[in-house]
């Protein structure tokens, strides 16, 4: 049989996470009307800003009181100590996954420029043909190659792209 106590707990623990939903879902809904009142996309529209700040912020209070109501409701089951663990190894995790995106192409641009540097592939001054692609060099940099074409364009081009591409040096 259950305890009493326990039963108490647990119908406590879900009313107050009912309420954080209720609670949230009416704070999402007060605040998209408080900027839309104030017309914050459409200023921010006229700045040059296409951001939809009334669904970001309405979807982000409303989690955050979500969380607020689990973390509170939990407390009275004696669980929120491991599901405050749980959050941050999440936000950790995404932490982690958005900085490694970041610098997914900054990498294997870097490394690429250190080998081109190191092996003199390419360098400034030279007329030189990659693929289809045939100019003149006017700037190496670890991250990319700048190339003026024969038509005065410049072309810009990820060190990782001029590492796996057949590089014909022309001469004057």
């Amino acid at each position: 049989m259950v305890a009493p106590e326990l039963l108490t707990n647990l119908t406590a623990a879900l009313l107050i996470m009912g309420f954080g939903i209720i609670v949230g879902n009416v704070f999402s809904i007060l605040v998209k009307k408080v900027l839309q009142s104030f017309e914050v996309e459409r200023i921010l529209k006229d700045q040059g800003v296409r951001f939809p700040i009334e669904d970001f912020v309405g979807s982000l209070l409303k989690y955050t009181t979500y969380i607020v109501g689990l973390i509170l409701g939990l407390t009275f089951l004696g669980l929120q100590l491991i599901v405050l663990y749980i959050i941050l190894f999440i936000i950790l995790g995404l932490l982690i996954g958005f900085i490694l995106l970041a610098f997914k192409d900054f990498v294997p641009n870097f490394v690429a420029g250190f080998v081109l540097h190191r092996n003199n592939k390419i360098q400034k001054g030279e007329t030189v043909q990659l693929d289809s692609l045939e100019g003149k060099v006017v700037e190496t940099n670890m991250l990319e190659v700048r190339i003026k074409t024969t038509d005065g364009d410049t072309v810009v081009i990820p060190n990782i792209l001029v590492a796996r591409s057949i590089v014909t040096k022309k001469k004057k």
